[in-house]
């Protein structure tokens, strides 16, 4: 096979071949009939699996730990139910709304309790100037 047809019947199977790639392939198929040459690419292709599988399972086992995790999430306290629901009437809310609506003395347990259910992931913070709403993720 001469290495212009080598080349196309390259880049019909391969979409997003880079010309850089083709450069690279012209100089690999000046060696195509060596099997020595062929060995060794077979050999190089066989340890680059090898890599990738082994990168694939590390983040398998990345993303079970994660999922792990998730299950691992406890049952919501009474307050952080009833600002959940507070938030669920009103759109959208603030520290200041929840302290108001739950009794709180001061805006430092309402403002860390929202924080702490948006880090949980139940709600979106967003930053209007200074104030700081919370809505339903």
């Amino acid at each position: 096979m001469a290495e212009g047809d080598i080349i196309s019947a390259l880049r019909s199977m391969v979409p997003g071949l880079k010309e850089e790639d083709v450069t690279d392939l012209k100089a690999i198929a000046a060696y195509a009939d060596n099997p020595l040459v062929l060995g060794m690419m077979v050999a190089l292709l066989i340890e680059e699996r090898r890599k990738t599988n082994q990168l694939l399972e590390e983040i398998l086992r990345e993303l079970r730990k994660r999922d792990v995790k998730e299950e691992e999430i406890v049952a919501l306290s009474d307050q952080d139910e009833r600002i959940l629901e507070l938030v669920k009437e009103r759109g959208m809310v603030t520290a200041a709304d929840v302290k108001e609506a739950l009794g709180y003395k001061g805006l430092n347990g309402a403002s860390a309790r929202l924080n702490n259910l948006h880090r949980m992931g139940y709600l979106k913070k967003v930053r209007r100037g200074k104030k700081v709403y919370f809505m339903l993720a």
